[in-house]
């Protein structure tokens, strides 16, 4: 009997189920009162331990459960991190490819802006130094070597009209051989002339006067210029050219505000034709 006992205790213990371990004991019916009290007063201990037992079993499940949804808990929000910080890289991945972009723009401006202000800065210097060569013509009156036209017959002007003559002839030879197709160009080839004409330079205003005609024929002064050329021939006493030029001017230019002028001159000329003082030709 105690070994039964002792069998069914280590299968309570053991959690072994045990009403089919009492199985056999029931059959035995009332035999022995003695081992029904104790039976029975074990059976109510077992039923007490088994309560105590499951109760705890409850409380460990309960725990389990919530410790299941704890983990749960952080699994999901482990997800949700993940998928956060997978978006926050993606986001960040993106954030770093438009800053590069933004990087190289900038780069390419900068150099856009380098060139820009390298072809600026040529171009002042250029200025200055032009500048700096006029204010030094202007000081000096005399031409530099980026005198544009204009200045070189201003130039040429004022030193004819201060009667700087050899001044002036080599200021209007600058302006028509480097300009010959400006404006000023025959005019500054006449007062060349004209400018030999105040020296009495007679040979050198002569064929000043020839190139003014050959190159610019249509020019105001050509007439005028011809109309000298005959003074300058008369003086160094070549009656004959002289007659030419003023044959040309009656010829070429019939309306030429020098015409009486040259009548008038024409006529000395035939006077003179026979005085060797006056005409060696």
């Amino acid at each position: 009997m105690t070994a039964k006992l002792d069998r069914l205790y280590r299968l309570r213990v053991l959690g072994l189920p045990v009403l089919a371990s009492l199985a056999p004991l029931l059959a035995l019916g009332p035999a022995s009162g003695c081992f029904w009290v104790t039976t029975k007063s074990e059976g109510e201990t077992l039923r007490k331990d088994v309560t105590v037992l499951r109760g705890r079993v409850d409380t460990k499940e309960k725990d389990l459960g919530e410790q299941i949804m704890q983990l749960q808990t952080v699994l999901a929000n482990a997800n949700r991190a993940g998928a956060n910080l997978g978006a926050d890289l993606d986001s960040l991945r993106n954030d770093i490819r438009t800053a590069n972009g933004l990087v190289t723009a900038v780069n390419n401006s900068v150099n856009e802006l380098k060139q820009s202000f390298d072809t600026y800065r040529k171009a002042t210097d250029a200025r200055l130094d032009a500048l700096e060569q006029r204010v030094v013509q202007i000081e000096s009156g005399k031409p530099t070597a980026v005198s544009s036209p204009e200045e070189l017959w201003k130039l040429g002007t004022a030193a004819y009209q201060a009667q700087r003559y050899n001044e002036a002839i080599d200021i209007f030879k600058r302006l028509s051989q480097t300009y010959p197709t400006h404006e000023r160009a025959s005019d500054a080839v006449y007062f060349r002339g004209q400018s030999y004409t105040n020296l009495k330079d007679w040979d050198h205003a002569i064929g000043v006067y020839q190139q003014l005609y050959e190159k610019y024929p249509d020019s105001p002064l050509a007439d005028d210029g011809l109309y000298f050329a005959a003074i300058a021939a008369q003086q160094l006493k070549n009656c004959t050219e002289a007659r030419a030029y003023l044959g040309v001017v009656k010829q070429k230019y019939p309306k030429s505000n020098v015409t009486k002028q040259a009548d008038d001159l024409e006529k000395t000329l035939k006077k003179d034709l026979k005085n060797k003082a006056k005409c060696n030709a």
